[in-house]
């Protein structure tokens, strides 16, 4: 009877150790399935954050540029500005060197210089300019300057009203007019 007892325990453990490999390889096998699923999710989220950050790389290179051209703008701005500050400090300068010339000058001092004629009109350029407001400041200075340099108009004298001879008679009725 012991061998029986020893062949049915024996089975019995075999037929326990068969359970258990089978327990761990279900086992197993739902990890292999649980990192599959954790793996795609992991890829998932690597394609979505190499997107942003691709995304995001475009968003600064196309700001980076934007502002170096805004740069580019001010700095060409800034320029002009220097320019026509440097034509309105030479005007200035050029009036004030005309308004002691006089009194340096010889009696027989030559004629003012003729006023330039303005040109025909220039035509409209197709598009707005983007920097309106530094081309109107430089128009403005030019203006500025042109005005200064030029002589102060000479109006034609104003004829003074002759009185009318009908104002002194007296009209009589009935009484023929002279």
């Amino acid at each position: 009877m012991r061998t029986q007892t020893k062949e049915a325990a024996a089975a019995h453990r075999l037929h326990a150790d068969a359970q258990k490999a089978a327990a761990q390889a279900a086992a197993a096998k739902q990890q292999v399935r649980a990192a599959k699923t954790a793996l795609k999710l992991a890829r998932k989220l690597s394609k979505v954050t190499k997107r942003a950050a691709k995304l995001a790389r475009k968003k600064a290179d196309a700001a980076a540029a934007a502002l170096k051209v805004h740069e580019q703008k001010q700095a060409a701005a800034a320029a002009k500005a220097a320019e026509a500050s440097k034509l309105v400090q030479s005007a200035k300068l050029s009036t004030a060197k005309k308004a002691i010339a006089p009194a340096r000058a010889a009696p027989h001092a030559t004629a003012p210089p003729k006023p330039r004629r303005a040109g025909p009109p220039k035509a409209a350029p197709a598009s707005p300019p983007e920097d309106e407001a530094v081309r109107s400041a430089a128009e403005v200075a030019r203006s500025v300057i042109e005005r200064l340099e030029r002589a102060p108009p000479k109006l034609p004298p104003t004829p003074t009203p002759t009185p009318t001879p009908s104002a002194n008679v007296d009209i009589v009725p009935g009484e023929p007019t002279p």
